[in-house]
C-alpha cells in the first residue's frame, strides 16, 4: 500500500488486525506508527489500559502473541506497536498468530532500515490478511518533492532556493529535515513561504560556506573562494553533506552543457533547467570559458571522483584532499 493511501485509511479509522511497516527509509515508518499511536484512541484514559509499546530487542515473538491475545478493557480494541521489530530473533514465530489474529487487537510491526524478505511466509501472510507498507529508500533526485510534501503537511510553502538549500545541506535525512522545519512553526506565519534567508538564519546554514556557494565559485572559476569554502568544510564538518558535493557539481556542469546545446540562450532557458535566478550571469559567463569539450572532460572527472569518494577504486585518500585535487583538475581541464 502507498503512503498516501495508507494515511487516508488511518484518517478514516479503517484499521486492520496486522500492519507491517518495513523498508530502508525509517521516516515514513515513524510517521505511520506515530499517527496510529496518537489517533487510535479517542479517549486518552482508555489508552492507558489498552496500549502497549514494545521493542524488538526486549521481547520475544511469543510474548508479543501473548499480549496481542489479551482482551481490551472498557474499549472495543487494543493497540500494540512493536518498534525495532527487525531486532526480533524469532519474528517468523508470529506467522501462526497473523493467520488467525485476535480481532480486537491491532498489531503494528515496525521493521526499520531494511525490508523484511518478501519471500517469507510471514510477509506473504500479512500481505494477504493485513497491510504491508514498504518504505523505500529516498534518493537525491526524489528529495525536493518529499521536502515540499513535508512543508505542505505542516501548513507552509517553501521557495525554490530554500528547498534546494535544505536538500544540499542536510541530504536525504528526512527526519532531520522534518525537525528543522518543525522549528520554524513558531517563527513563520501559517501558510507563509519559508524563504532562503529564514533557512539560513534559523536552520544554521552559512550564507558564505555552503554547497551552493562552492558550486558558484567553481562555475565562475574562482580558485580563491573555492578553496576557502573547502577549507571551511574541512574544519566545520558538522552539517556538511559530503556525499552531495560531487552530484551538485555534476548537475551544474550538466546545466551548462544543456545551455551550450540550446538554441535558446536567454535567462528563461537557464531558469528552466534549474539555475537559481541570482546565478544566471555566472552561468552565462561560464559558458565562454567552459567549452563543450572541457565540460565533457569535467563530467568524466566527476564520475571518477564520485567512485573514489565512495571507496570504489581502492584509493585511500581523505575526502577533502580528493575534493581539492578534483577542483584543481576542473580548473585546468
Amino acid at each position: 500500500m502507498e503512503y498516501k493511501e495508507l494515511m487516508a485509511s488511518l484518517a478514516d479509522k479503517k484499521y486492520v488486525s496486522v500492519y507491517l511497516l518495513t523498508g530502508e527509509e525509517p521516516y515514513f515508518i515513524d510517521k505511520v506508527s506515530n499517527y496510529i499511536e496518537d489517533h487510535f484512541f479517542e479517549d486518552e484514559a482508555l489508552k492507558d489500559f489498552n496500549f502497549q509499546l514494545l521493542y524488538g530487542k526486549d521481547v520475544t515473538a511469543n510474548q508479543i502473541v501473548a499480549f496481542a491475545k489479551e482482551y481490551p478493557m472498557m474499549s472495543d480494541y487494543r493497540l500494540i506497536i512493536v518498534r525495532e521489530a527487525q531486532n526480533l530473533d524469532n519474528i517468523a514465530y508470529l506467522t501462526d498468530y497473523v493467520k488467525n489474529p485476535q480481532k480486537q487487537t491491532v498489531l503494528v510491526l515496525c521493521y526499520k532500515n531494511k525490508k523484511l524478505d518478501g519471500k517469507t511466509t510471514l510477509y506473504k501472510t500479512i500481505s494477504k490478511l493485513g497491510i504491508v507498507f514498504n518504505s523505500a529508500k529516498i534518493y537525491e533526485d526524489q528529495l525536493p518533492e518529499h521536502i515540499k510534501n513535508i512543508v505542505k503537511e505542516k501548513g507552509f510553502q517553501i521557495g525554490f532556493s530554500a528547498l534546494n538549500s535544505l536538500a544540499t545541506h542536510i541530504g536525504t535525512d528526512l527526519s532531520r529535515i522534518d525537525n528543522e522545519i518543525e522549528k520554524l512553526i513558531n517563527i513563520v506565519p501559517k501558510n507563509a513561504e519559508i524563504t532562503l534567508p529564514v533557512i539560513e538564519k534559523y536552520v544554521g546554514i552559512s550564507k558564505e560556506y555552503n554547497i551552493f556557494e562552492l558550486v558558484k565559485a567553481v562555475i565562475s572559476r574562482n580558485p580563491s573562494n573555492t578553496y576557502k569554502i573547502l577549507n571551511y568544510f574541512s574544519t566545520n564538518p558538522v552539517g556538511y553533506a559530503k556525499t552531495l558535493t560531487v552530484p551538485a557539481l555534476y548537475t551544474a556542469f550538466y546545466q551548462l552543457l544543456q545551455y551550450h546545446f540550446s538554441v535558446d540562450k536567454t535567462d528563461n532557458y537557464l531558469k528552466a533547467v534549474g539555475v537559481f535566478w541570482k546565478d544566471l550571469s555566472v552561468y552565462r559567463d561560464a559558458a565562454s570559458f567552459y567549452t563543450v569539450h572541457k565540460i565533457i572532460k569535467i563530467m568524466h572527472l566527476l564520475r571518477k571522483y564520485d567512485l573514489m569518494t565512495k571507496g570504489g577504486t581502492g584509493v585511500n585518500i581523505e575526502e577533502q584532499e580528493l575534493m581539492k585535487e578534483l577542483i584543481f583538475q576542473i580548473f585546468y581541464a
